[in-house]
């Protein structure tokens, strides 16, 4: 996949209200390794860990997935959002348990403009 997907976040001070700067580690989701991360969609790296703007705002892009996030720094108790997911134009999280009278999903696609398409058996549930 060539096009990364971004994710933009800010760390807020929760008695003042303003924004603060940090560290940014980036894993993979349930582990210990660090993610390869970009600056840009299109694959520029990005080093991991990086910190936030002095207002407390990041950025970076990857490859769809689950990520987890460590936010840590000066004044800040280190913690981590869990289970990032990163979705991109290929990656789909749906069910399809249709009840009598619903149709099924049969299929997938992205038309010429990247948008998704969903494909329905012609025929309802008994």
């Amino acid at each position: 996949m060539a096009d990364k997907i971004g994710y933009q976040n800010m760390i807020i001070d929760v008695s003042t209200g303003e924004g603060k700067q940090a560290t940014i580690t980036v894993y993979d989701a349930g582990t210990l390794n660090i993610s390869t991360i970009y600056s840009d969609p299109a694959g520029t790296p990005l080093a991991n860990p990086f910190s936030t703007d002095a207002n407390g705002r990041f950025n970076f892009y990857a490859n769809p997935g689950e990520y987890d996030i460590k936010v840590s720094g000066v004044g800040i108790t280190t913690y981590t959002i869990e289970d990032v997911t990163i979705v991109g134009p290929s990656t789909y999280l749906v069910g399809s348990n249709p009840q009598s009278g619903e149709y099924r999903i049969k299929a997938f696609r992205l038309d010429a403009t990247g948008r998704l398409v969903i494909v329905y058996d012609s025929v309802p549930e008994p």
